[in-house]
């Protein structure tokens, strides 16, 4: 065979390699060869449901950034995604592919400047302007398109559900306050909200009031919308384990906010609710809720009570904490007395507890410790009036600065006398004496600092 037959079949092989090697690119760029293989079924029938599909966009449009498909890496992650396929039998995708904010906003697709000002309609009553995300953090962590667009349903491949708004807008934020300000997504209602002005029965020189009135009055929004907003965004830890193995180092590293948001937000390995739980923002039936929130009207309830059981070192008292609290008993141990106030079911403190743990003696002890603390605390209100007493006659006789400093003497021991008459000295008997006794040393030395 001549050289130039050589050449010849040589030419031929060159060519059919080449036209292989274009052949399989291009068949392997379709969106049809995605969607053959069986761990993909389910997202290429999303894809077909997408406007991306009727657009003719193919999903290494997507999946590779502009000018990356014909990189080494990602010849190497097609040949990942191949024996993926060969090697396991699941249908699910193990590790989610990263779309590049590049492949969004590339100038045949959304260009970033045409973006920023296009008013979407995110629902029926809600306008959205992608201009007020681009460039945001929040809590530290820069927003990706995929950070809202997300895989939600089956029926469609990019979806923005109203939970990733809420997620981000209330998570660790305070109602109607910054990101959480309610005028952001809606529209603030002028209508009156009496019965009689929408029904035409109100009296000419009656006052409409609207949301801006009630706002201006300062009227707190929870009076009527309390429970929009249910949830927390918890997450829970043994989710970690759902893609990582077990270990206490991973327990450990989980209670790192920056370290957890950076691996996996920033780097776009995972979405929201991969590791948190939903907020849900809707309306429900308003005054249960609220009727069985008991921090509502009482915000932080029973605080001196706790003080008392803790019975932490304070300025002239040493730490004394309360017997029950070093053994672990909470308020239910001692409250079993069910008594009805006001219509109300309430449990009271019972000196049978008492007696149910220990022996019948300590039956009595109850009511030993709330009359030495009743005396006590007698003792301390009227050496109180005597230094109220002194400090009135004080003024314009002494200097300013020596009345000030009797009045922080006052201060200091009147917040010591309020533990023990709001928190009930029998929690802690030792401790609410020593309180009495440093609010009484107080009040004296505020009477012999003045009658010097």
């Amino acid at each position: 065979m001549g050289v130039r037959a050589i050449l010849i079949i040589l030419l031929i092989f060159v060519s059919i390699t080449i036209a292989g090697i274009i052949g399989s690119e291009w068949y392997t760029g379709q969106p049809e060869f995605c969607g053959s293989c069986h761990i993909m079924k389910k997202y290429y029938k999303q894809w077909s449901n997408d406007k991306h599909s009727k657009e003719g966009v193919a999903c290494v449009d997507c999946h590779y950034a502009p000018g990356e498909r014909q990189s080494i890496k990602a010849k190497f992650g097609g040949l990942r995604h191949l024996f993926t396929y060969l090697s396991i039998d699941e249908k699910e995708v193990r590790k989610a592919p990263i779309v590049s904010d590049l492949s969004c906003t590339a100038s045949e697709c959304h260009p970033k400047q045409k973006l920023e000002e296009k008013k979407v309609k995110f629902t029926k009553k809600i306008p959205y302007i992608h201009k007020t995300h681009f460039d945001k953090k929040i809590e530290g962590q820069k927003l990706h398109c995929d950070t809202c667009h997300q895989h939600v349903t089956g029926e469609k491949h990019f979806q923005v559900p109203k939970e990733v708004c809420f997620l981000c807008h209330f998570k660790n934020a305070k109602f109607n306050e910054e990101r959480a300000k309610c005028s952001l997504c809606h529209e603030i209602p002028t209508k009156p909200l009496q019965k009689q002005k929408k029904e035409g029965e109100a009296k000419p020189d009656e006052k409409p009031i609207t949301h801006q009135s009630i706002e201006e009055a300062k009227v707190p929004c929870q009076s009527c919308h309390y429970e929009l907003i249910q949830g927390k965004g918890e997450i829970k830890k043994e989710d970690c384990f759902d893609c990582h193995e077990y270990s206490t180092e991973m327990l450990k590293k989980a209670e790192d906010k920056k370290l957890m948001h950076n691996e996996h937000v920033a780097e776009q390995y995972a979405n929201c609710f991969d590791c948190h739980q939903p907020i849900q923002h809707q309306e429900i039936e308003f005054l249960d809720p609220i009727r069985e929130t008991c921090f509502v009207c009482h915000p932080d309830h029973h605080s001196y009570q706790k003080l008392l059981l803790l019975g932490e070192k304070r300025k002239g008292v040493p730490m004394a904490s309360g017997l029950m609290y070093d053994v672990k008993t909470n308020c239910i141990g001692c409250h079993m007395d069910e008594r009805v106030i006001k219509g109300e079911k309430v449990l009271h403190g019972s000196a049978k507890a008492c007696a149910a743990c220990h022996t019948e003696k300590h039956e009595g002890m109850a009511k030993e410790w709330k009359d030495k603390t009743g005396e006590e605390l007698k003792s301390a209100k009227d050496i109180e009036k005597e230094a109220l007493d002194a400090i009135e006659s004080a003024k314009g006789k002494v200097s300013k600065e020596k009345l000030e400093e009797a009045m922080a003497m006052l201060k200091q021991g009147q917040v010591n006398m309020q533990i023990v008459e709001y928190g009930g000295g029998v929690h802690n008997k030792k401790y609410s004496v020593m309180l009495l006794d440093s609010a009484m040393n107080n009040f004296e030395d505020a009477i012999d600092l003045l009658s010097d």
